[in-house]
């Protein structure tokens, strides 16, 4: 019989042995992989998800991962990471495997509303999921996902697409912010009450600089306290991937003109996105705390 890497294997059993019993629970998260049935109208469909419990002791709260238009990518792991390190449950969806778009095959419905009822099938998910408050689920969305966590919020979708369950709090990774209220189907002056962080970058080809800060200012007082943004500058369009840089064509880019967007990796941007959209989880999700 041979036994291979017989170091490792000393290091486990000598932790054991000093009474470190939780070795193998401190190395990763656990996770499962899911499909969660969703409805809306006539339509029927499964969308497969990754669930992942904390490190350690959970929380008692829960986050929804929303992933771009080119799909799950590292985005999701890396804050989800952070996030199950704090005590968070994480369900990062793949809308796109839902619609058969897979491996080499590559699309994206016409508009986000389409894909709203899945964020809202994860909702009601993970509100039932034992150990998670079902007054205490985020929504962390990039892109796509970040108009995602924008709409979700807006009054006229919450009525549409569920009526008792509402996210407790969202991040919107640079969420094309001049569509709203610019486009049919994107309206969003009234919003429900809940925090919403918007996180972009100074250079991202959809927007300007201010296209959030316009956006806001549209908004009246009372949805104002809820709204927070930052600008994080020489920082693009997906500014915390961990992926080499790439330039595609989307004709929602440049407020609608249509052109390039490049995307690549801010490493100060995406470092200080994780953190904020940790400490704004932590404030707005986890009972006592004060911010």
């Amino acid at each position: 019989m041979k036994v291979r890497n017989s170091f490792g294997l000393w290091v486990v059993l000598l932790a054991i042995m000093a009474g470190t019993t939780n070795v193998f629970a401190e190395a990763a998260p656990r996770v499962s992989y899911i499909t969660i049935p969703v409805s809306f109208e006539e339509q029927h469909w499964n969308l497969g998800a990754k669930l992942s419990f904390p490190r350690s002791e959970s929380n008692g709260a829960a986050v929804l991962i929303v992933h771009g238009s080119s799909g799950v990518d590292s985005r999701g792991s890396f804050h989800a990471a952070t996030l199950n390190d704090e005590g968070f449950v994480t369900l990062e969806i793949d809308m796109w495997a839902a619609r058969g778009w897979m491996g080499k095959t590559f699309g994206r419905p016409k508009s986000v509303q389409e894909t709203l009822p899945d964020a809202f099938a994860a909702l009601q998910f993970l509100s039932e999921l034992e150990g998670v408050d079902s007054n205490r689920v985020g929504l962390i969305g990039f892109s796509w996902g970040g108009v995602v966590a924008m709409l979700s919020r807006g009054s006229v979708h919450q009525n549409l697409y569920s009526r008792d369950l509402s996210f407790a709090a969202s991040v919107a990774f640079y969420p094309v912010c001049w569509v709203y209220n610019n486009v049919p189907r994107y309206e969003l002056l009234k919003l429900n009450n809940s925090p919403l962080l918007i996180l972009t970058g100074e250079l991202d080809d959809y927007d300007t600089a201010t296209s959030c800060q316009d956006w806001y200012s549209a908004l009246d007082a009372f949805d104002q306290n809820n709204v927070n943004i930052v600008v994080y500058p020489d920082a693009t369009h997906g500014f915390n991937t961990s992926a080499e840089p790439i330039e595609v064509v989307d004709p929602f880019s440049h407020l609608g003109k249509g052109g390039q967007v490049i995307m690549k990796t801010n490493e100060a941007a995406r470092d200080l996105s994780d953190k904020a959209q940790l400490e704004f989880f932590r404030k707005h999700l986890i009972k006592g705390t004060k911010g």
